[in-house]
């Protein structure tokens, strides 16, 4: 990686303040600055010790990096590719950490210089926890991160060669397939999740076992960045939706004409699916 020399991170949150630490530890000569939007955030991250320097101007920030980093929700992904425009450098290889792709390549295309780079990435290692005080470099290790485009080959091997050294497995995906594969995977987990957490009335709560601490987990992820998810990849998601509530309409008959066979082998067959998922990790 001896071509980065300097790093600048825009959303030093839990994701990004993780990648700070994680390249801090693989990466000790290259330079991870953190961007502050605010006093409050400047504070902080001064406090926390994340990043070798904290800049609360925008413009400095990225002017002579050589990777940007964005990782904030979607829809400010997209508004800080034209804040940083006027200030990058030709060659600035520009990542995010989004999870949708499609609208952010489109507009990573529409906004920032040619003479800069964009490489889609997205580590999926997320958590319910969120705020950089949640930090930790061990994140990544072991993570798969799908890279889904990027129009310079350079640029793309170098990004993959960084994550990859940060102890990711890389998958090469492109936009449209990983916003479908996505919907399914993780986006309509969290509708659903979501879902299950407000339709549980508040007095029934204190009667409730592992189970429903189990499948309501995720719920406590932040609303900022799923609202954002979910509206960016909306056709999938809406589509995935229906097909769910098929199911859940067919469990429903078999349940109602006490079909004790047919719940008995659909509920066997999803066992078996479940075991492939457990032994994913």
């Amino acid at each position: 990686m001896g071509s980065i020399k300097k790093i600048t991170i825009i959303g030093v949150g839990f994701m990004g303040g993780s990648l700070a630490l994680s390249i801090k530890k693989k990466f000790p000569g290259i330079f991870v600055t953190g961007y502050a939007r605010s006093n409050p955030t400047y504070k902080k991250l001064t406090r926390l010790n994340i990043v070798d320097e904290v800049q609360g101007d925008l413009g400095k920030a990225v002017c002579d990096s050589d990777v940007v980093v964005l990782g904030a929700p979607i829809y400010s992904i997209i508004d800080y590719f034209k804040k940083i425009s006027p200030f990058l450098k030709p060659g600035t290889i520009i990542i995010d950490l989004g999870s949708t792709k499609e609208l952010i390549q489109k507009k990573a295309l529409k906004y920032l210089p040619k003479n800069t780079y964009f490489v889609g990435c997205h580590p999926l290692c997320g958590s319910d926890k969120s705020g950089a005080q949640f930090s930790t470099p061990n994140l990544y290790k072991g993570a798969i991160c799908i890279i889904s485009s990027s129009a310079n080959k350079k640029a793309l091997q170098k990004i993959e060669s960084l994550w990859k050294a940060l102890g990711c497995r890389v998958i090469l995906v492109n936009a449209k397939t990983h916003d479908k594969i996505l919907s399914s995977v993780s986006h309509l987990v969290h509708v659903i999740s979501f879902s299950l957490t407000g339709f549980v009335p508040k007095t029934n709560l204190k009667f409730a076992a592992t189970s429903l601490r189990d499948l309501t987990r995720i719920s406590n992820s932040p609303a900022a960045v799923w609202a954002d998810i979910l509206i960016s990849n909306k056709n999938n998601i809406t589509e995935d939706i229906k097909k769910f509530i098929k199911i859940l309409e067919n469990f429903k008959e078999l349940i109602k004409k006490e079909r004790k066979e047919k719940i008995l082998k659909l509920i066997k067959d999803i066992n078996k699916k479940q075991k492939i998922i457990s032994a994913l990790h």
